[in-house]
């Protein structure tokens, strides 16, 4: 069995049609037959349904079965290519997301710097969302996360390095500008900043609002948290964010949060296990503890 003939019948699982996927490939149509033969006669069973009245290529239940794990064999076989070419090249595919690098990353920094790590980093940055999704796919080794909810996924190891609140924030020259506590439910009227989708904050607010059975109003919704903070300074609305990205800012009025079982915003650790010593220092260098 090889792969190119995994390939091959992958792609006609979803093409369902012999001459698209030759198409696909570039290769005649006779080349994507015989594949499927050579893996019919290795496994001993039909993998199509062949229906010629109807020009119809339907998967048997048993190709059904195999094209799911002939799936799994080829993302393993991206990820092991990936994995080799980290080890090899002594690069580390770094994912970040914007909040995690601009407030908490500079602080591990320095000791990446020292170990002689930093320069081994090739970093990406993206929302923690499409993060995920490249740490399972094997575009990327590692990343810090950040998450309202437990991350569970298949070959990937994770870590909760911190975990920090959610915070209402006002103009100074809003009412609410000497409140130091609040509950949610208080702030139905006020119309909101909001970051867009991709960020964990988006998943966090919608949690809030469910558990207090209201419709915040939305008054501007913005990917730059610069732009939050300063509309929120303007007093064109207030908004919510985590205590990371708050720290010593005094351009706005900050208020905790009293509800019961409201969302944390947790940073965690993610990466995928490699034989690999540099990444396992990487690794321990990360999880060191830092002052938030």
């Amino acid at each position: 069995m090889n792969f190119r003939d995994l390939e091959y019948f992958v792609q006609l699982t979803e093409d369902r049609n012999y001459t698209k996927t030759a198409q696909h490939f570039a290769v005649s149509q006779p080349t994507i037959t015989y594949a499927v033969k050579r893996l019919e006669a290795e496994l001993g069973v039909p993998l199509f349904i062949r229906d010629q009245s109807h020009h119809q290529l339907d998967l048997t239940l048993a190709g059904q079965e195999f094209g799911e794990h002939a799936k799994a064999i080829l993302q393993e076989l991206v990820t092991a290519k990936a994995d080799i070419v980290t080890l090899t090249q002594q690069k580390i595919r770094f994912g970040l997301p914007p909040i995690i690098g601009t407030y908490y990353f500079p602080q591990l920094a320095k000791r990446l710097i020292q170990q002689n790590l930093m320069s081994h980093l090739q970093t990406f940055e993206a929302g923690s969302a499409t993060l995920q999704q490249q740490l399972q796919s094997g575009e990327i080794d590692v990343a810090l996360l950040g998450t309202v909810d437990p991350i569970e996924m298949a070959q990937i190891k994770t870590i909760t390095l911190a975990k920090t609140d959610f915070k209402i924030i006002v103009s100074p020259k809003h009412d609410l500008q000497q409140q130091t506590a609040i509950k949610f439910a208080e702030l139905k009227k006020e119309p909101f900043i909001t970051l867009k989708e991709g960020f964990v904050h988006p998943a966090a607010f919608r949690k809030l609002a469910a558990i207090n059975h209201f419709e915040p109003q939305i008054a501007y919704t913005t990917p730059d948290i610069n732009v939050l903070k300063g509309m929120v300074h303007e007093n064109v609305g207030i908004s919510f964010l985590t205590e990371l990205a708050l720290k010593d800012d005094q351009s706005v009025h900050t208020i905790n949060l009293t509800d019961k079982n409201q969302p944390h915003f947790d940073i965690v650790l993610a990466y995928r296990p490699q034989v690999n010593p540099l990444m396992e220092k990487l690794i321990d260098e990360l999880q060191q503890p830092i002052n938030l």
